[in-house]
């Protein structure tokens, strides 16, 4: 059978109109309540699922404080989200409560507001999986959410700018680490590895990485950590310039740049925690249904429980159907869909 981390190793890989956005968001919404039942969720479910919403959206609103200061030539203060991190990071349940929402709560067109928390979220996973001491997961946290403070020092019609960057635009985005290392270096006793972390994100571990085109032991390993995450956000979801690409793919991807880009053991760690299907991708299953992930499989990342959206002949399902691929030993996936590629609602 294949493991998740056997991918990283051998680095091996295998007509109708398509759903409206309005109706993906939908569906998706449609599943996240419907697979936790009246039956199955107590009282103590909406409770913490309400909790994570309101975290989400004060972790949000946080940044768009933030942006607001930068962009005013305000002082910026950074104590005043310890307590949303310290609620994201005192519990690995109120982490996957959270992490749920970087796909299935609706982010609206605001991209650099929902992806820096999207990558603190998957940042604090990360850490949890190799082991991080609380303090540590805090701080991981900080800088993960801060990661693209610099952004908000570029022109709006540059970062938002739907076609193609121009070589002078691009260039420009590419200070942004640098230009978040400056905003952030007042904090440098207070928080003395911060802008580190954030100067470093987008070095890589062969030294083709910017600015400075540091490699190896000389990247911190808080910068490497979010890099990996900063990525596969940014693959995920849709930005002003790119479309996103499925999940399935964008995990892929990642896993060809082993000792290229990401050292592998940040690369496993991101492999077991968000696997190569993540909550909120769609799947096509060997009997040509197509499903939505609605919850993974720690011990087997390759066999989520999914929760069938089309029969094999492109019929919308109905009735509630949930599978446990864990433990359905006939059905498997055979390859991560595409929202384009999903059949036309009726």
């Amino acid at each position: 059978m294949t493991r998740s981390y056997d991918l990283i190793k051998d680095n091996k890989e295998e007509g109708d109109a398509p759903l409206r956005l309005s109706d993906i968001e939908n569906l998706k919404s449609e599943e996240r309540k419907s697979y936790e039942t009246p039956e199955a969720r107590s009282s103590q479910d909406e409770k913490e699922i309400e909790d994570a919403e309101r975290l989400y959206t004060g972790l949000q609103n946080y940044m768009r404080e933030i942006r607001e200061k930068v962009k005013t030539n305000k002082p910026i203060e950074v104590e005043t989200t310890f307590p949303l991190i310290q609620q994201l990071t005192a519990s690995r349940r109120m982490t996957e409560r959270v992490y749920q929402l970087t796909n299935t709560f609706y982010h609206g067109k605001d991209y650099y507001i929902s992806h820096p928390v999207n990558t603190m979220v998957y940042a604090i996973k990360i850490g949890l999986r190799m082991g991080y001491t609380r303090e540590k997961l805090d701080e991981l946290a900080l800088a993960g959410l801060l990661h693209d403070v610099g952004m908000f020092m570029i022109p709006e019609n540059i970062i938002g700018k739907e076609d193609s960057l121009t070589e002078s635009e691009l260039a420009l985005i590419k200070r942004h680490p640098e230009l978040g290392k400056n905003l952030l270096f007042k904090f440098k006793d207070q928080f003395p590895w911060l802008a580190r972390a954030v100067h470093e994100h987008h070095e890589r571990e062969n030294g083709h990485g910017y600015p400075r085109g540091i490699k190896g032991d000389d990247i911190a390993e808080y910068a490497k950590i979010i890099g990996i995450c900063d990525s596969y956000e940014a693959m995920t979801h849709n930005r002003p310039h790119k479309k996103a690409i499925m999940q399935f793919a964008s995990v892929r991807e990642l896993i060809e740049t082993k000792d290229v880009l990401f050292p592998t053991k940040i690369l496993r760690a991101f492999l077991e925690e968000l696997s190569l299907y993540p909550i909120g991708s769609y799947i096509k299953l060997n009997n040509n249904a197509i499903g939505l992930v609605i919850d993974t499989n720690k011990d087997q990342p390759l066999k989520p429980i999914i929760k069938i959206l089309f029969d094999g002949h492109g019929e919308k399902v109905t009735d509630e159907k949930i599978i446990d691929l864990k433990v359905n030993t006939v059905l498997n996936i055979l390859g991560g869909v595409s929202e384009e590629e999903l059949p036309s609602l009726p």
